[in-house]
């Protein structure tokens, strides 16, 4: 119970297999209370935090979207308001289309870029001026991706944007360490998610094959084992670390980067 007495706010957890459940659940696991966002599915999102508030802890559903400024303003005045302060955000709302460089759209590129960069900015920007104003301190962690570091075909604007969470991050972690404030970001590799259903790679039991040998621990993550990694930062255990990616990939990057 390394977190309990802590408030955290995890965005994109509607889904039972999403990265963004797992996480709630593992900060949840560790006592911390709750709140759960995503953009649609309002019902599943009240039973998310249902689910919390099983535990014995406070969960709370705050839906919105991440690409909207005043629906983030809203979402996060509402926790802190609600359950007293805010301690932890995990950033981790985020979309992936899967087409060609040839074939990018402006509509799916609008998309990426409006949830995957525009909402990590207006997220962490309004929940870092909640923890000022605290004064205590806090913990952001943002879901990036292995793609941080790797380049694989059909997903070029997903990766640039996960990308450029190497110097969002960090500048982060400069400007917000005198307010005692950490930021760091984990890159999930191969992860059983309903994010990564549609993914061509996906489709057949041979492409399911080939994918897992290519991870050296032989197997696809569970979003459960992300939220592990979200503990680490959070928790007294993260002290002392800002500004750092850690790559929760089975191996994958191994030897390609």
């Amino acid at each position: 119970m390394r977190l309990q007495g802590n408030v955290a706010l995890v965005t994109g957890a509607v889904d039972e297999r999403s990265i963004g459940w797992g996480i709630a659940r593992a900060l949840a696991d560790e006592g911390a209370d709750v709140a759960v966002n995503d953009v649609s599915r309002p019902d599943e999102l009240e039973q998310r935090a249902q689910e919390i508030c099983a535990k014995g802890l406070r969960g709370l559903a705050v839906p919105g979207d991440v690409t909207k400024p005043d629906q983030v303003e809203a979402m996060v005045a509402r926790v802190a308001e609600t359950m007293g302060h805010i301690d932890i955000l995990a950033s981790n709302a985020g979309i992936i289309r899967w087409e060609p460089f040839l074939e990018i759209t402006p509509k799916n590129l609008r998309a990426i870029v409006d949830v995957n960069l525009k909402g990590n900015v207006y997220l962490c920007q309004a929940t870092a001026r909640q923890m000022i104003r605290q004064g205590n301190g806090g913990r952001i962690i943002v879901t990036s991706s292995v793609q941080a570091d790797l380049q694989f075909p059909n997903a070029p604007v997903y990766g640039a944007t996960k990308h450029a969470m190497h110097i969002f991050v960090g500048c982060l972690a400069l400007e917000l360490a005198p307010y005692n404030i950490t930021v760091n970001h984990i890159g999930p590799g191969w992860v059983q998610s309903a994010l990564n259903d549609p993914a061509p790679a996906l489709q057949t039991a041979r492409g399911i094959e080939e994918q897992r040998k290519a991870v050296p621990l032989k197997r696809d993550g569970q979003p459960y084992e992300m939220g592990r990694a979200v503990v680490y930062f959070a928790s007294s255990d993260g002290d002392y670390t800002t500004g750092a990616f850690l790559r929760v990939d089975g191996g994958l990057a191994l030897g390609k980067t």
